[in-house]
């Protein structure tokens, strides 16, 4: 039989062995001679002289070349069982023809593309994979594009969802403050996974002497009470201080230096001098009598050994017979009418000025017997008009400028036993609120509060932290309890900022509108009386600062710079200073803040710190006291140290608030605090994020202290601080920029380092140099890889050196005629003495204790007392408050009255 597709051996193509094997001897490759002789019969049968070990040794010579497939099973496959005989005809020699293997080729076929470009993909072709552009996308003329591998895109949307996280979380901070309680919880609740990892860091043992978040390393213990404050009178009498009160800094930084500097005996050696100096002009606050066990344990100093307020000083009931309705002569009577209600009413609008007025004019031109509140509040007028006179001119006195005369007048009046039981009414809310200003005036700030406190429940027990909708009550009415809620809403912030303690007031207390930056007498006028009128348009054009939306943050100056400078506009801008103040107190010197975490910390941290920036923007030109454009460091001086320049006086208060301000907003960024570190690696970004938000809010709260020092004059005298200043509260807000720089310095004399960067060299962090007394150029690294403590230039220890000279320069001032400001010289000059050694400072020309001995207040005579009432009376602790020197002999400097 003929075989077309047969071939020749020597024109036959090249056989494959694996091929023949695969096809026809399925099983050929393991064919050995001992193999059983059945099997082999079925294979060579039609030839049986075909020697079986040659088809062994070499199959490919015998086997013919067929071109039929092998035999298909039912489903395709070849069946083994089936097999095909190899053909009989056209056999030479006994051999069967195999066909010759192909030769190989070099040609090899076209590569498959790594990636097809998206246009293909759709289009389901084959795609070259060229670049910028395909073949089959440059043919049809399409967009040729290549989408990246997995790994890269799933990296892309990771960063792209990390960014909508960090977003959602700023506009859900924003939202928290402006939806329902409720809301915010569930906010706050949201918001708290991150937080509670960094509460789990702050547990963890290694990380033990450093404080939990570098942007919160003074508020720690904000939640606890270290001392037993109902030990013995004095204690009671200091009462609590808060975190946010310049006492406790400056027990922090006295118990600091202390420790730094000596051991325990000396630390109580140098206290007890300490203290032998100030018993020769003050009560004896002697360590071992207050707190003997403390003393003994090393513990910290006492809260009442820092206490330069007069709380510890008796206020006497001065036998005076004559009748209470008595006043005192008309010239001395309109004095100090005139200085309260030049001098403080702007700042606390009380009273309503222009009926009150004319009652007190009726009252001494047709005598009558006015009603006994109203005449106690007349009294307290003058109590505080002769507290101003007294200041300025000590040297004079009489019978008739004593304060204490006319705070007893009005106790007998309206303050009697039966007081606290009986209803309040707007007098007496008046007359409450006036005692707690003169008492803050004589420096006892306990007392002040707790007058402050009962002014604060009587208003809201009438509703005057409420929109008032009577239709009977007269516009100006109406005006005038809402300017008595914020004089009391601006007290009790201004307490609260001195003594650190909880307070009731808040954003969310009251629902009253904003003061109308505007005169009585010009409520009649059609556009101000709409703001009288009209809720929703008062509400749009005089919304505080604090509720302002993130749009009108944005926006330009609001139409009240083109209102006309009146104390009205002075009161409106002081009012929106303390909203945002006394938010810091409420949301980062609580327990709500400490429970909140670091997170939410540092976000109000910044989120309020552009709120002062506004608030700053917003002062029209006649109050501005810094450079226009200039950022809030550059204060305008030209406008503030000529008392004679309209509205100086109105300019130094509103900066003195806002630095003030500043200060505690930064101050618990301003400490030696660090962001613990891994023991390996580079230090994490939210790390590096923390730990330079701390170094410039503490830069920021450095400027504020130097800005708020250099309004102050160079050589200052009791006149200008009294004319030029809130002197009831001048002291408050020097001590607190005076103890921010001594940290600072304190700071320097004693660095401490990262204990796990200690090792690591790193480039240093943005540190601030001043410009000027109240300017600073911040040097930046490249690389922010050790989040420690902000660092000082030589250029700005020597600024804030200086600044801390002139401070102490001006409470030394204030010393020679307020006690509580010899106590704050003598903490404060104590402390300096301390860090002079390792600042090298040259103490020759400044100010010294020596000076002020049988000062204000002071005379020969005390010193024996003092001494003959600290000895021990009974179980080791003295019980001084029943034995002080009385206030008067400390506020009547001349022993008047």
């Amino acid at each position: 039989m003929h075989y077309p597709n047969h071939t020749s051996d020597q024109d036959s193509p090249e056989y494959h062995p694996s091929s023949v094997v695969g096809s026809y001897w399925h099983t050929g490759a393991s064919l050995s001679p001992d193999m059983s002789a059945s099997t082999t019969q079925a294979f060579i049968e039609p030839h049986a002289n075909f020697p079986l070990n040659s088809h062994v040794r070499n199959p490919s010579a015998h086997l013919p070349h067929l071109s039929y497939p092998p035999a298909m099973g039912p489903s395709g496959f070849s069946n083994p069982d089936q097999r095909v005989a190899p053909p009989r005809g056209n056999v030479v020699n006994n051999k069967v023809a195999i066909p010759r293997l192909a030769a190989p080729t070099t040609s090899r076929g076209r590569r498959r593309s790594v990636r097809a470009c998206e246009s293909c993909r759709q289009r389901k072709i084959k795609c070259d994979g060229v670049r910028p552009t395909c073949g089959q996308c440059t043919y049809h003329n399409d967009r040729c594009q290549y989408e990246d591998v997995k790994r890269v895109r799933d990296q892309k949307m990771l960063e792209l969802l990390a960014k909508r996280t960090e977003r959602y979380e700023s506009l859900l901070r924003d939202l928290e403050g402006d939806v329902d309680a409720p809301t915010a919880r569930r906010i706050r609740k949201a918001l708290k996974v991150k937080d509670k990892k960094t509460a789990r860091n702050k547990d963890d043992p290694d990380d033990s002497d450093s404080d939990s978040d570098s942007s919160v390393g003074s508020l720690e213990a904000v939640d606890l009470v270290e001392e037993d404050l109902n030990r013995n009178e004095t204690t009671r009498a200091a009462g609590f201080f808060g975190k946010n009160s310049e006492v406790t800094w400056i027990q922090r930084l006295e118990d600091d230096v202390e420790q730094k500097t000596s051991g325990p005996s000396s630390r109580l050696q140098s206290t007890s001098e300490s203290s032998a100096v100030v018993s020769q002009a003050q009560s004896p606050l002697v360590l071992p009598a207050l707190l003997p066990s403390q003393v003994k344990k090393g513990r910290d100093l006492p809260i009442a050994m820092m206490n330069y307020h007069l709380d510890d000083l008796d206020i006497p009931v001065l036998d005076d017979d004559s009748d209470p309705m008595t006043v005192p002569p008309r010239e001395l009577a309109d004095q100090y009418f005139d200085a309260y209600m030049t001098f403080v009413h702007p700042t606390f609008s009380v009273l309503r000025k222009s009926t009150f007025t004319a009652q007190y004019m009726q009252f001494f031109n047709r005598p009558t017997k006015p009603p006994p509140k109203w005449l106690g509040i007349l009294n307290m007028i003058f109590a505080i008009g002769c507290r101003y006179c007294k200041l300025m001119d000590p040297s004079e006195g009489s019978a008739w400028e004593d304060g204490l005369v006319y705070l007893t007048r009005a106790r007998h009046l309206s303050l009697n036993d039966n007081v606290l039981f009986e209803h309040t009414d707007l007098q007496q809310i008046q007359l409450e609120f006036l005692v707690a200003v003169y008492l803050l005036c004589l420096g006892q700030i306990n007392r002040a509060s707790k007058f402050s406190s009962m002014a604060l429940r009587s208003a809201l027990s009438l509703g005057l932290n409420l929109h008032l909708t009577d239709g009977r009550t007269h516009d100006a009415s109406k005006e005038a309890r809402c300017r008595l809620w914020w004089s009391i809403y601006s007290l009790e912030h201004l307490l609260t900022s001195m003594h650190g303690r909880a307070s009731c007031v808040g954003e969310g207390l009251c629902s009253v509108p904003p003061p109308l930056p505007f005169e009585e007498e010009f409520f009649e006028q059609p556009d101000i009386s709409r703001l009288l009128q009209d809720r929703a348009f008062r509400e749009a054009q005089l919304r505080p600062t604090l509720f302002e939306t993130p749009s009108q943050l944005q926006s330009g100056p609001t139409w009240m710079v083109d209102c006309k400078p009146c104390p009205a506009l002075f009161f409106y801008h002081l009012t929106d200073l303390a909203l945002i103040s006394q938010a810091v107190l409420n949301k980062i010197y609580s327990i709500e803040g400490v429970r909140e975490g670091a997170s939410a910390t540092e976000y109000r941290l910044q989120k309020y710190s552009l709120r002062m920036d506004r608030w700053l923007a917003k002062v029209p030109p006649p109050y501005q006291f810094t450079v226009p454009e200039a950022g809030p460091w550059s204060i305008n001086h030209a406008q503030l140290d000529n008392e004679n320049v309209p509205l100086a006086r109105e300019r130094v208060c509103l900066a003195m608030n806002y630095y003030s301000a500043r200060v505690m907003l930064c101050r618990p960024c301003l400490s030696q605090t660090h962001t613990p570190q891994p023991s390996n690696g580079p230090p994490v970004q939210d790390a590096n994020h923390r730990a330079k938000l701390r170094t410039n809010l503490a830069t920021d709260c450095l400027q504020a202290a130097c800005s708020l020092i250099s309004i102050l004059p160079d050589d200052p005298e009791i006149p200008w601080l009294v004319r030029m200043t809130p002197w009831w509260s001048v002291l408050h807000f020097t001590m607190q920029a005076t103890t921010a720089l001594l940290l600072a310095l304190s700071f320097v004399c004693f660095p401490e380092s990262n204990p796990s960067s200690s090792t690591s060299t790193s480039t240093s962090t943005s540190t601030p140099g001043f410009k000027s007394n109240t300017g600073w150029a911040s040097g930046s690294g490249s690389d922010f890889s050790t989040p420690n403590a902000f660092v000082l230039l030589d250029t700005d220890i020597e600024t804030v050196i200086a600044q801390s000279k002139k401070a102490l320069r001006l409470i030394h001032t204030m010393a020679r005629v307020d006690p509580a400001a010899r106590r704050a010289f003598l903490l404060c000059d104590g402390v300096v003495r301390k860090l002079a050694p390792a600042l090298k400072l040259d103490l020759t020309d400044w100010p010294n204790a020596e000076s002020l001995v049988g000062g204000a207040g002071g005379s020969d005579g005390h010193s024996s007392r003092e001494q003959g009432e600290s000895e021990d009376h009974g179980g080791g602790v003295a019980d001084y408050g029943s034995r002080m020197e009385g206030l008067e002999e400390l506020v009547d400097f001349d022993g008047g009255g």
